[in-house]
């Protein structure tokens, strides 16, 4: 049978924030009017950028520069933001795992 979920154990856990973003517009072409007759603007996915405000990473990654790099588990890839400081680190999805291959 196959689990209907997953549990990730983090031993050392660090808080930090997490940016998850997806498409920035619903089609492939926003400024084509034959696409999309409103124009780009209302094309906008409001659903493109998913704060995680308290999420936990092992922290291993702690020391981590900007720009650094990690693939987090069954969820993607990931980069050190700008806006990290000392005291919170945040991580921005680069390139998710779960991508469907349906979307163009």
């Amino acid at each position: 049978e196959k689990p209907k979920g997953f549990i990730h154990w983090v031993s050392d856990p660090l808080v930090c924030e997490v940016r998850l973003y997806e498409r920035l517009f619903f089609h492939k072409n926003p400024e084509d009017p034959s696409e999309v007759p409103g124009g780009f603007l209302s094309d906008i996915n409001p659903e493109s950028l998913k704060i995680i405000p308290q999420a936990y990473v092992d922290s291993t990654v702690k020391d981590a520069k900007v720009l650094d790099r990690f693939q987090f588990e069954r969820l993607g890839f990931f980069a050190v933001d700008r806006d990290s400081t000392p005291a919170k680190m945040v991580f921005n999805r680069t390139v998710t795992l779960k991508e469907d291959p349906a979307k163009n």
